[in-house]
């Protein structure tokens, strides 16, 4: 498998949980992990109430941190110690799937009537791939929102609505940056981060980083135009943005020295513990066009190698369901339904949520994504270095359509 990386050894077997018998089937259930326990509260309970109501099922969870995880997963599949069911990052899907690790799930969804309008329409994309349904959606979330300092921006002036557009945020930028305080908190480390951000740009603006044949989308006038714009923000920025994260301009927020940052919704709770006086727009995109958001999130999946498939189907139908679905995540919902609930009871703006939620798109469906996402945040450093962006550009593009 390409993207797996051979260990001196592979896991072990799992021992049976102390409650379940030796009829019992027993579900191998692996996830990211959630606390420093491993699942949420949200997580353990809902297993607890799948296994109440599906006697003769029980669950064994395995956690695994994130830098971890896919390692071990791809590990574990070459071991033949695949689990049963699995959550999997939504840029995983390809290479599993062309590796033959997972199941498509077709047939599955259409005897029992899952349908692709009960989930955000990028996450379902996302667990598309080859003609092919590869997962069900479990959570979701989306970069990005432009998150705002209400005080400095009305100190400087500064219409809230107007960093919605490319040129308002560009002018907000300038009247936000001086007096030791900065207008928009941009990064580009080694990090997803940079790179869903960079592609919100690019999408918003009409561009693609693949096109549908596969090859670099990045040289398109479009992608370099949002490439050329990212640019001119720079002096807008704190210094040292090829090695700043998310994170960094998070702190810089929190602490009143940046009036713009860029996060998903995750970045909710934390603002709503703090004393900044806050609030939102859906991302930034030219005048007259909405804003494209970058998916990211979990999507189920069903182990080739499981000898449980009924019992698997039924775990990840009931964790899916629009009653259960906004009980068991940490991020959003995946079912629209259930993420309208969760987000009225949880977030601020939650119609301004859903509707980024709907118009957001999944990042490049390739089994090489690894790489791809690797070549994207050189680009980024190469861009908010000075390099000219459509040079930049094509040099993103012949390494990307090296990688076979």
């Amino acid at each position: 498998m390409r993207n797996a990386v051979a260990l001196a050894t592979v896991l072990g077997g799992l021992a049976l949980p102390a409650s379940a018998s030796a009829e019992d089937i027993v579900l191998k259930f692996w996830d990211n992990q959630q606390t420093e326990s491993g699942l949420s509260q949200y997580q353990k309970e809902a297993v607890k109430s799948f296994e109440a109501a599906n006697p003769g099922i029980k669950v064994e969870v395995t956690t695994i941190p994130y830098p971890e995880y896919q390692q071990r997963l791809l590990t574990a599949v070459q071991g033949g110690n695949a689990p049963d069911v699995s959550t999997i990052d939504q840029i995983w899907v390809a290479a599993f799937a062309e590796a033959g690790a997972i199941d498509p799930l077709d047939d599955l969804a259409n005897k029992a009537g899952v349908k692709a309008d009960a989930f955000f329409p990028g996450a379902w994309a996302s667990a598309n791939y080859g003609g092919k349904l590869w997962g069900i959606p479990f959570n979701v979330d989306v970069w990005q929102f432009s998150f705002y300092n209400a005080d400095l921006l009305k100190a400087a002036g500064v219409e809230p609505q107007s960093i919605a557009t490319f040129d308002g945020l560009a002018a907000a930028g300038k009247k936000l940056t001086g007096n030791g305080k900065y207008g928009i908190g941009l990064f580009a480390h080694k990090g997803e981060d940079t790179v869903v951000v960079m592609d919100s740009f690019i999408f918003s603006n009409g561009g693609k980083v693949l096109n549908d044949d596969g090859s670099c989308g990045l040289t398109s006038p479009a992608s370099v135009g949002a490439l050329k714009y990212l640019q001119s923000l720079a002096p807008y920025a704190p210094q040292g943005v090829a090695n700043a994260a998310s994170g960094d301009m998070r702190e810089l927020f929190l602490n009143g020295s940046l009036a713009i940052e860029f996060w998903p919704a995750l970045e909710q709770p934390t603002l709503q513990k703090s004393k900044l006086n806050w609030d939102f727009v859906d991302g930034t995109a030219p005048a007259g066009k909405k804003s494209i958001g970058t998916f990211g999130g979990w999507n189920l999946v069903m182990y080739k190698s499981s000898p449980h498939m009924d019992a698997v189907w039924k775990f990840i139908q009931y964790l899916t369901r629009e009653d259960v679905n906004g009980k068991v995540v940490d991020l959003i919902p995946a079912n629209v339904k259930a993420a309208d609930a969760f987000l009225k009871a949880n977030r601020k703006g939650p119609d301004r949520i859903l509707e980024q939620l709907n118009n957001a798109a999944p990042r490049p469906l390739s089994p090489h994504y690894l790489e791809v996402s690797n070549i994207e945040v050189a680009l980024a450093q190469d861009v908010y270095g000075g390099m000219d962006p459509a040079q930049a550009a094509a040099k993103a593009c012949k390494a990307i359509d090296a990688v076979k």
